[in-house]
């Protein structure tokens, strides 16, 4: 059966003057059932009809209102569940950014002790000269790259400034975060809202208000 046949029946049912409130109450079963048409556009349909009263399609309209709700509150939880999920991310950075700090007063204030008898690159035997780097990892002179940072730590403390910096930035630019949201609906808004909490956009703004 072509299923485009119910929604012109309700059509013409609807524009006819007659009484075809169980024909009409029919057409919808089929209509919600393989959801041919949106509630809007069932409403205009009917609106034709002055003899259709909202009793004569009340089970509908209840089915299609509690689908509805049933929408909101799934909506709802996802976004909650974004939100502390970012949260939850944005903890872990700034707890990682903690130890990073606690680390650099170490190297100052404390004496450190090489002891590697391998090169951290090529694992063969340390032989002078030596260059050993306060993250503990130890070289042949010729493994350590011209830049002189240490092979094993520069890549990966480089990308957790960039990440730091990229945040901090973010997180004081609310305006580009409200033009986001602006130009998101449904879960896009939520996705926008929930990696926004992760740049700590929110507690940014806490922060101020606390100081």
């Amino acid at each position: 059966v072509d299923q485009s046949l119910w929604v012109q029946a309700l059509s013409f049912l609807a524009a006819d003057e007659g009484d075809h409130t169980e024909e009409i109450r029919e057409v919808l079963r089929h209509v919600e059932e393989s959801s041919l048409m949106p509630l809007l556009m069932v409403i205009e349909a009917l609106q034709k009809n002055p003899r259709i009263t909202v009793g004569d399609v009340r089970p509908y309209l209840q089915s299609q209102f509690r689908k509805l709700a049933e929408s909101v509150e799934s909506s709802r939880g996802k976004a909650s569940e974004s939100v502390e999920t970012s949260r939850a991310k944005a903890w872990q950075d700034r707890q990682e950014i903690a130890r990073m700090q606690q680390e650099i007063v170490s190297l100052r204030t404390q004496a450190q002790v090489f002891q590697n008898t391998k090169c951290s690159q090529c694992s063969l035997t340390l032989e002078v000269p030596a260059v050993h780097f306060f993250c503990g990892h130890s070289y042949h002179s010729y493994c350590v790259p011209s830049d002189g940072g240490c092979p094993k730590c520069s890549s990966e403390a480089l990308s957790r400034i960039t990440l730091k910096e990229q945040r901090e930035a973010q997180a004081r630019n609310t305006e580009d975060f409200f033009k986001e949201l602006q130009g998101s609906s449904g879960e896009g808004g939520i996705q926008a809202i929930g990696e926004w909490c992760m740049f700590g956009a929110f507690d940014a703004g806490r922060e101020e208000r606390t100081e």
